[in-house]
């Protein structure tokens, strides 16, 4: 089976059975960062258009530096858009962890740009996806049922339509972006807001509800601990640049230097 397909599907298998899987996010532009990650064990890896310089010859570079690692790279577009998505997947990745999704409907507009008709919409052209042609049967049978689908909930308007959004056939789970939807809700940060703590738990639930992973952007070590005790198994715990700022500041304040 083709690699990353076959990666995929065992990370859908994981989700549905309720196993923690832990992610990382990369924002830094060297293939190498996804390699790293990969080898040492992080089981998915998030690459990111939306907020970096990331552009699609990097996601190229990622996805095969992660190839040859257990972690299954899904890349993050800049919105919900056809054009992007059905590049990134062309290019190999497996699947999309989207933001902004607010609607049931966008969520079934994901699904669709996902899948070949008459599932979906997506164009047949997968390059490297189908390395090169050499497997292009065999990735059309089954792809449509390997891409792992995770919408990011990070607005009011999000957790409103929280049903629906998880209620679609061919979403995973999602993720809260805990940023985003702290401004929205109106208390930035304040991640101990009732607000908020009842903004995610409605999430929670919805996801317990119809079977769906539920995640979430952790901020800290801490709140991914937290995050795993619930019954969370979505936990996009690290960052490339955080860790590398954490890990400096950590260096200098041992020998003394402050930092800012």
């Amino acid at each position: 089976m083709i690699t990353e397909l076959e990666k995929a599907r065992r990370l859908k298998t994981r989700l549905r059975s309720g196993e923690p899987c832990l992610g990382a996010q990369i924002s830094l532009s060297d293939p190498a960062v996804a390699e790293i990650f990969g080898r040492a064990g992080f089981d998915w890896l998030v690459l990111d258009t939306e907020h970096s310089a990331i552009n699609e010859i990097t996601v190229r570079a990622m996805l095969q530096a992660a190839a040859h690692t257990s972690a299954v790279a899904l890349a993050r577009p800049m919105k919900l858009d056809f054009d992007l998505i059905r590049r990134f997947l062309d290019l190999g990745s497996p699947g999309v962890l989207c933001p902004f999704i607010n609607t049931g409907e966008e969520a079934e507009r994901l699904v669709s740009y996902c899948r070949y008709p008459p599932a979906g919409i997506r164009g047949y052209g997968p390059r490297r996806a189908a390395v090169y042609g050499f497997d292009g049967d065999e990735y059309m049978n089954i792809a449509d049922d390997s891409m792992v689908l995770i919408p990011i909930i990070e607005s009011r308007e999000a957790v409103e339509n929280i049903d629906a959004i998880v209620s679609v056939d061919g979403i995973d789970g999602i993720t809260v972006g805990p940023m985003d939807l702290s401004i929205s809700l109106g208390i930035f940060r304040q991640f101990e807001h009732p607000a908020y703590l009842a903004a995610v738990e409605r999430v929670r639930v919805a996801c317990r509800q119809r079977k769906k992973a539920m995640g979430s952007g952790c901020y800290s070590l801490e709140h991914a601990k937290q995050c795993r005790d619930l019954g969370d198994t979505l936990l996009l715990m690290a960052g490339d640049d955080g860790y590398l700022a954490a890990e400096s500041r950590r260096c200098l304040e041992a020998m003394g230097r402050k930092t800012s």
